[in-house]
């Protein structure tokens, strides 16, 4: 094992996402959480490849794994994939975010904030 850290995202709203980050050789794992109940609600692993559309460009496959009753499988998804692309690394995600009572605007504001989580972590790994 390389590297491990923890990467805050941006706040909105009330909410906060982080990814805590697991540097190994040629994969990658990242914990997202938030909501304060720690805990596995679905797992994401995308392995990059060529785009389908244009081999020029880097995309990813990517295969989930929800709980019953939990869905963590949006940024489970969205975070392996985005990341494995740009990184072109073999990434595992485990998502677990637990807010309770939310809106669609509520849902719409965590989108934003794993979205630019994402980010953050992509930057991270590619300066390592």
């Amino acid at each position: 094992m390389q590297c491990i850290e923890t990467i805050v995202g941006n706040s909105k709203a009330g909410y906060t996402l982080e990814g805590t980050v697991i540097i190994l050789d040629n994969n990658d794992v990242v914990v997202v959480l938030g909501g304060g109940r720690d805990h596995i609600g679905a797992i994401g692993l995308a392995v990059p490849r060529p785009s389908l559309l244009d081999q020029n460009s880097i995309s990813a496959t990517t295969s989930v794994l929800t709980m019953l009753g939990h869905k963590d499988d949006e940024p489970a998804k969205y975070v392996s994939e985005k990341i494995a692309a740009a990184t072109e690394r073999n990434i595992a995600v485990i998502a677990g975010v637990h807010y309770d009572n939310l809106a669609f605007t509520d849902l719409e504001i965590l989108r934003e904030l794993w979205i630019s989580l994402a980010e953050k972590i992509i930057v991270f790994i590619n300066r390592k």
